[in-house]
């Protein structure tokens, strides 16, 4: 016996959920038989009458995803149950009904999954679900840009795509992947990450990074960041596309901007940012009239140790911009639930293509349990972001396989109702804390640590 404690840190979606088996009418909305026959034309991809087919293969790696282990073999077992049937080609195996328990055939179709093909099913789940839930122009324009890493698997061909950190003591082991992600502010929805090495001569850095999310963002957004893409030629993209900012600056940089001396908490004053020569020089694609007017706030929330200095093209007043740039730690708590809920926080597989199609598919996943959630709280008349994203994905995973077994849609449509019960029950605490330091617990070494042994 043993026990352990962790913290909790339109019609178009009422016609998905009355269709039989109701999570796979959530992905056939997102991805219509069109979309997948719209990108195998596209990437002219060319497949035989089989079981494993470009949807099937999307649709099992989600159910892995949503499941807490995720193996190969639940998978598959799954689609033996009935889970995806609908998607089955008509091909003598399914006929006769005979799909093997083997995961043979499906990691060969993993394997053979077009990256391209991954990203754009990444893609079409977030643009289908934000159309969606877009109604007020200013408040669910609002996204919110960070940046994180995921640990690879040792192997030869990531070590050489994503080399590892260097180490002056003592060589790094594990490859890591660099990636900024771009989510929405009210639903935590999340769009096709970008990404790339984070060490070696090819590294690259969250800035650049940023550029290329920025110009898939949708029209007339607000994009909110912190010191890290506080810099003139993040912001300069973002404007020159028509968006909106609100971003922390560094005290040195809103010194610089403010003529030299810092600014007082309180001060609220309209400037014009023009680029320096290291910017210039950094980012030759700035043209030589590029500036950006707007204002620089120095505020200092109740609470809080440190003067914050945002720079924004916002015009609301100063108390709501401090409160607007409050809502950039729903991305702190998002990446935390990719790596915990969607395991996100090392990718096993063992390619650089396997690693790209895993975190486009991955991130998919997340958009389908968010969809979920925002059908949940619009039921329960709450926040999104008032919903356990843990509880939603569990209950996801169970009605999963549960409704394999269900012989009729009034069976399917009485599950789909106590899983939107279960997510509308599930809310999180208020919690209204003084902000505090990050702490780091260091992890107990129950192993030795590695030696290199030479021979003389």
């Amino acid at each position: 016996m043993d026990g352990t404690a962790k913290a909790k840190h339109d019609t178009r979606v009422e016609s998905a959920t009355r269709e039989p088996g109701a999570i796979f009418g959530w992905f056939r909305q997102m991805m219509p038989q069109e979309f997948f026959d719209r990108v195998k034309r596209d990437l002219e991809i060319v497949e035989n009458s089989c079981v494993f087919t470009l949807p099937v293969t999307v649709w099992l790696m989600i159910l892995q995803r949503l499941s807490p282990v995720g193996t190969l073999e639940t998978a598959v077992e799954q689609l033996r149950q009935g889970s995806g049937r609908e998607l089955l080609e008509d091909c003598k195996r399914v006929r006769d009904d005979r799909i093997s328990a083997h995961t043979g055939a499906y990691g060969q179709a993993r394997r053979n999954l077009p990256v391209e093909a991954a990203r754009r099913v990444a893609e079409e789940t977030f643009r289908n679900l934000y159309t969606v839930v877009s109604g007020h122009p200013e408040h669910d324009r609002l996204f919110v840009l960070d940046g994180s890493t995921i640990r690879l698997a040792h192997t030869a061909a990531l070590a050489k795509a994503y080399p590892a950190a260097r180490n002056p003591r003592r060589p790094s082991h594990w490859p890591i992947l660099l990636v900024t992600v771009l989510h929405h502010v009210k639903t935590g929805m999340a769009m096709a990450p970008a990404f790339g090495p984070m060490h070696g001569p090819e590294a690259v850095s969250e800035q650049a990074l940023a550029g290329e999310l920025i110009d898939r963002l949708p029209p007339q957004s607000t994009l909110i960041g912190d010191r890290n893409f506080g810099i003139f030629a993040v912001l300069w993209r973002a404007h020159r596309q028509g968006h909106r900012v609100l971003t922390r600056l560094t005290a040195q940089r809103a010194q610089r901007l403010a003529g030299g001396a810092v600014p007082e908490v309180g001060s609220d004053m309209e400037l014009v940012w023009e680029p320096s020569g290291y910017d210039r020089r950094a980012h030759p694609e700035i043209v030589a009239d590029a500036r950006i007017a707007g204002r620089l706030i120095a505020v200092k929330p109740e609470g809080a140790k440190q003067i914050l200095y945002l720079f924004t093209t916002r015009e609301e007043p100063a108390e709501q911009m401090a409160a607007l740039y409050g809502q950039r730690w729903t991305i702190e708590t998002d990446l935390r639930s990719l790596k915990e809920q969607v395991r996100l926080h090392q990718i096993a597989a063992k390619s650089p293509t396997m690693v790209a199609s895993e975190l486009f598919l991955a991130v998919a996943t997340w958009n389908l349990i968010r969809s979920v959630i925002q059908q949940a709280a619009h039921q329960a008349s709450v926040e999104p972001r008032r919903l356990s994203f843990s509880r939603a994905r569990a209950a996801l995973s169970a009605f999963a396989q549960a409704s394999a077994h269900h012989r009729s849609p009034q069976e399917q449509d009485r599950g789909w109702q106590l899983v939107l019960e279960s997510i509308a029950q599930c809310k999180l605490p208020n919690r209204k804390r003084p902000p505090t330091p990050r702490l780091v617990w260091p992890r107990v070494q129950t192993f030795p640590k590695r030696k290199v042994l030479t021979l003389a």
